[in-house]
C-alpha cells in the first residue's frame, strides 16, 4: 500500500498472501517474520494475510513494485480496486480510511469498484454477503458523497 499508493499511516510490515507453494510461507515466517533475522536488521518484516478475500482475477492485474537495491526480492502488489476490495471482509474503520485515501487519490473509483465486487469478488464470497454489501454501499458513501447520498 505504501509502496504504490501511498498511506497516511505507517507500517513496518509487508503483507504477503497466495504464496505458492504453501509450505513457503513457514520458511518465510522464520526469516523475515516479526522478531527474525528480517526485522531485527532492517525492522521491517512479512505479515501473512488471513482476513481477506482477493477478486478472483487479481493476477492479471498484479503490479511490480521495483526494488532496485534488492535484487533477490520481487515485490508486487495489488491493483488498487482488488486492495480495496481485498478490505471488505474485514470491514473495520482502518479499512474505511484506506478506501478513501485510494479514492481522494484517484486510484479508484466507484463504477470499478461496483463492477469488480459484483463480476469478481461477491460470488466467491461466504458469509454474510449482507454485511459486504453494506461495506461497500459505506465506502461508496464516504468516497463519493455527492454520487451516493446517504
Amino acid at each position: 500500500m505504501n509502496q504504490c499508493y501511498g498511506n497516511p499511516r505507517s507500517t513496518v510490515d509487508i503483507d504477503t498472501c497466495g504464496l505458492e507453494p504453501a509450505a513457503q510461507f513457514k520458511y518465510l515466517d522464520s526469516i523475515a517474520g516479526q522478531g527474525f533475522p528480517l526485522h531485527r536488521e532492517y525492522r521491517v518484516y512479512l505479515q501473512r494475510v488471513t482476513v481477506a478475500t482477493i477478486p478472483c482475477d487479481h493476477e492479471e492485474s498484479v503490479l511490480t513494485i521495483p526494488s532496485p537495491t534488492l535484487e533477490n526480492l520481487h515485490l508486487f502488489a495489488l491493483e488498487a480496486h482488488d486492495l480495496a476490495l481485498s478490505k471488505i471482509e474485514r470491514g473495520g474503520e482502518r479499512d474505511h480510511y484506506v478506501v478513501l485515501h485510494l479514492a481522494n487519490a484517484g486510484h479508484i473509483d466507484a463504477r470499478t469498484l461496483m463492477e469488480r465486487y459484483n463480476d469478481c469478488q461477491r460470488p466467491y464470497m461466504i458469509g454474510n454477503l449482507n454485511a459486504y454489501d453494506a461495506t461497500l454501499n459505506i465506502w461508496l458513501r464516504l468516497c463519493w458523497p455527492n454520487q451516493f447520498p446517504a
